[in-house]
């Protein structure tokens, strides 16, 4: 019995040849506008955190909390899901938004992670890196930042949600607190910043 084979849809489609291209609404604008600046700087952002998602996989075995490493892969990944949410949302979907709850849960894990800490949260400016992981998660951090920078300058150009808006930046900070737990973990001291150098 032979199968039949189904056509593949090919990856390139030619519509984008003379620099324009077409939100999910069908408005079509110039590639260079600042929807499609903001889609790419999301799409970075959640490359950056499928680093991040592989070095949670690297963290040592033999660590105690190795567990809670998996709790954290898991809202990475969940994170990972809610980008392209974002995304669509950005890109005009009549259907696809981002889940409101997202930012609670985002809080949520915030306050698990700064209680745990107790008194080894850090209030000051501490260089970024310490583990692998930890400087993954601040180069992500960042990008991240430039997000949300690039959301409010969306927002002053056509609607934006304001829970995107609080979104982008409560991720930011969760990222940064995910760090410093983690070095925490890890047993890794923190190097504050000197201004006297």
């Amino acid at each position: 019995m032979s199968k039949t084979k189904t056509p593949l849809k090919k990856v390139y489609t030619k519509t984008g040849d003379q620099g324009k291209t077409a939100l999910i609404s069908g408005e079509r604008l110039p590639k260079n506008s600042l929807v499609f600046e903001v889609l790419g700087t999301l799409d970075e952002f959640n490359a950056s955190l499928g680093v991040v998602v592989l070095a949670c996989g690297r963290a040592p075995q033999e660590l105690q909390s190795q567990e809670i490493f998996q709790r954290e892969k898991q809202l990475l990944l969940d994170l990972q899901n809610e980008l392209f949410k974002l995304g669509a949302e950005i890109a005009a979907s009549p259907r696809v938004k981002l889940a409101d709850a997202f930012v609670t849960r985002l809080e949520q894990e915030i306050d698990f992670l700064q209680d745990d800490l107790g008194a080894n949260w850090r209030y000051k400016f501490v260089l970024p890196g310490g583990s692998e992981l930890s400087a993954f998660l601040d180069l992500s951090r960042t990008i991240c930042r430039r997000l949300e920078r690039r959301l409010v300058s969306l927002d002053n150009e056509r609607d934006v949600r304001q829970v995107v808006l609080q979104c982008s930046n409560r991720i930011s900070d969760y990222l940064f607190t995910l760090r410093t737990w983690i070095n925490e973990q890890l047993q890794i001291e923190e190097v504050e910043f000197d201004a006297t150098k």
